[in-house]
């Protein structure tokens, strides 16, 4: 179920996709609505190299009429049809990168609905990341013994990070998110098997068996002689 709004914006779009619509190169009419309910309209143009979709030619009318004016909402439609369409994978890529909130109008199994581009391309890459700090998220319950100091360390696996600054990350039960500043110091690779006491205690743990107690815990299944990492941090000095 949508808005009312959002039916408005599908209304623009299925008019403009049944008039302009040749059956050959101009099939896909899209409608963006903006933060202030402008609708902007756009029309695909196929060519075998790979033409613009409609979204695609109704981010670039925006771009031309209201760049400052910021989308919240996207519909396609197939003008010999009505139908709506989902983005491709190419659009959901570009729309994601102008904004993951804008919501896109997809045809879900009870009907229509308006999904983020971010619900639509999970594990899209987001060039926002690249300048952001690595993030060690951490069981709540180890928040105390990191704070302290006790716990200096994590031992990983498939969880790769590099030496350099980092938030420390708690996702609480109770919905709270807490980080901390830090920085990772060191990321030693080596097998399960050759954990040593030393580790466990910069690891919170009173003896090397609890550790793997943990392990067991956290990675079940996890052998002997599998690789984990074994990263080092300290806390920002504010927060030591």
């Amino acid at each position: 179920m949508i808005t009312n709004e959002l039916r408005e914006l599908l209304t623009a779009a299925t008019t403009h996709a049944q008039r302009f619509h040749d059956g050959v190169d101009h099939t896909v009419a899209a409608a963006l609505l903006t933060e202030s309910g402008k609708h902007v309209l756009g029309l695909n143009a196929y060519h075998f190299l790979g033409g613009p979709c409609g979204e695609i030619s109704a981010l670039a009318n925006h771009a031309a009429s209201h760049p400052e004016d910021p989308i919240r909402a996207v519909v396609a439609v197939h003008g010999p049809t009505g139908q709506v369409l989902s983005p491709c994978g190419k659009c959901r890529q570009v729309l994601f990168d102008t904004d993951p909130s804008i919501r896109c109008i997809v045809r879900g199994s009870n009907g229509l609905e308006a999904l983020t581009v971010e619900e639509l391309l999970p594990f899209a890459y987001n060039w926002r990341d690249m300048d952001k700090e690595q993030r060690i998220y951490m069981w709540e319950g180890y928040e105390e013994s990191i704070r302290s100091g006790e716990k200096q360390q994590t031992i990983r696996v498939d969880d790769p990070f590099h030496e350099g600054s980092a938030q420390i990350v708690f996702e609480k039960e109770s919905g709270e998110v807490v980080t901390i500043p830090a920085a990772v110091t060191s990321v030693v690779s080596t097998q399960r098997r050759s954990l040593t006491e030393e580790q466990a205690r910069r690891d919170g743990f009173g003896s090397l068996a609890e550790l793997h107690e943990a392990l067991d815990t956290h990675y079940p299944g996890l052998a002997e002689d599998d690789e984990v990492d074994v990263v080092e941090f300290t806390l920002s000095l504010i927060h030591i």
